[in-house]
């Protein structure tokens, strides 16, 4: 793996011994902001394979941010280990050390296999720790905004497949009912669609089938795949959409909340192919990072909801802008996250935030966002990582339930912590 040709500005290994953290700290971006990107903890079989992953989904995460207006790059954090045996308040608070060593150039939150009491422990030693407990300031379980943008983007792809934005009388797959999976498993049967449900955790299929007697169950992934139905929603671990799933996928659409949901950068066309509209994953479940991205401004519910409810719009606009340029939804806007810049974006200095226009080209693969000039941003000193990081290289600039609308349903956050919706076995979902 050749780390030093993945633009990424800044990858730092993290180690201590006394505690036993291992991790990984990928900066994809900081053109935009502070990388904002969530902490997964999970025991990955090698350091290679977590080193890829956090490289994959920071660059995820700086497509995310910048879809979804926020002035913020791409990073993730990722600490190799099984969070039920390895998880620790030491592990956490000398990985909160880490993450305050950069300075704020990275914002860590909730992922796979942290939750917000794992942020409170983190943020006992940084102030960059965000996905808080509601007790302790934070915007508390970011899954319910991330559900809800899902929810929106399925609106507006059936608003583009079928002229209209209802998901009644259609059949809903959704693969993984952990935290994200359960509530958008909610505002599906609300509004009047049949849902069937998979998961590996039987436990997280029982709790779904009592609350909603009227979903209907597959016994695992490939069985779901072939049965009937009309959206296929991926809410479990990246990868999903491989050669032989796309190829007997009976769906029309593909929306779900799993990142990284397409097994190789082909697969996009092999979607489109085939007829099926795909929606974006980094753009549809996006409603997590703008619940996150809220509690910096002191958290408002209500406030991040609207701003989630704009993912329906730009969700439209993406689909619309892919039909006129004879593409994929996936193929990249022009410009980069990165760097700000594109060919038709102007000269911009260094660290000056850019916002996303939609605007699809054919071919481009490295260019994820076409940028406009936005306000300056002063530098700030790159405060040094400590002895025990590795850091490769380095680059760029650093920073330091409402009232429903009509045809959607209440939503809940109900500032969950350890162990609420628990289904972590699949769920790729929980945070930014």
């Amino acid at each position: 793996m050749d780390v030093l040709a993945s633009g990424h500005e800044q990858v730092v290994f993290c180690a201590d011994p006394e505690s036993g953290l291992r991790a990984v700290i990928a900066i994809y971006s900081t053109a935009l902001g502070p990388a904002l990107g969530g902490t997964r903890f999970f025991p990955y079989a090698s350091e290679e394979a977590a080193v890829t992953d956090a490289l994959a989904l920071s660059k995820a995460m700086a497509y995310k941010n910048s879809l979804a207006g926020l002035d913020l790059g791409g990073g993730k954090g990722v600490i190799i280990g099984d969070p039920a045996v390895h998880k620790t308040e030491a592990l956490l608070r000398a990985y909160g050390r880490f993450v305050e060593s950069l300075g704020g150039r990275y914002l860590t939150a909730c992922d796979v296999g942290t939750y917000n009491a794992d942020l409170d422990v983190v943020a006992r030693e940084t102030r960059f720790a965000h996905g808080r407990s509601l007790a302790h300031g934070g915007c508390g379980d970011s899954s319910v905004l991330t559900a809800f943008g899902v929810f929106q983007g399925m609106r507006a792809a059936a608003q583009h497949r079928w002229g209209s934005p209802s998901l009644a009388g259609r059949t809903v797959a959704v693969a993984g009912v952990g935290k994200v999976g359960s509530w958008l498993v909610d505002s599906l049967v609300e509004d009047g669609a049949a849902v069937v449900v998979t998961d590996v955790d039987p436990t997280a299929v029982q709790r779904v089938v009592a609350k909603h007697p009227g979903v209907r169950t597959a016994a695992d992934t490939a069985e779901l795949v072939r049965t009937p139905h009309d959206v296929y929603a991926p809410c479990a671990l990246g990868g999903a959409l491989d050669d032989e799933t796309v190829a007997v996928l009976p769906a029309e659409i593909v929306c779900g909340g799993a990142n990284n949901q397409l097994a190789h950068e082909g697969t996009a066309q092999l979607l489109a192919d085939r007829g099926i509209l795909y929606a974006p994953d980094y753009l549809v479940n996006a409603g997590g990072v703008i619940q996150v991205e809220d509690e910096r401004h002191g958290f408002s519910f209500a406030r991040a909801e609207a701003k989630a409810t704009t993912i329906f719009d730009v969700a439209l606009r993406v689909f619309a802008a892919a039909d006129a340029d004879g593409v994929s939804p996936r193929s990249p806007p022009t410009g980069s996250p990165r760097t700000g810049s594109g060919p038709s974006a102007g000269w911009r200095p260094s660290g000056c935030p850019v916002r996303a226009e939609i605007h699809l080209t054919p071919g481009r693969s490295d260019q994820p966002v076409r940028g406009t000039r936005g306000s300056d941003v002063c530098r700030a000193p790159i405060r040094d990582v400590s002895s025990s990081s590795d850091t490769i290289t380095q680059s760029g600039s650093p920073h330091g339930p409402s009232k429903p609308s009509a045809g959607r349903p209440p939503l809940r956050n109900e500032g969950s912590s350890h162990g609420a919706r628990p289904s972590e076995g699949q769920a790729d979902t929980r945070g930014p």
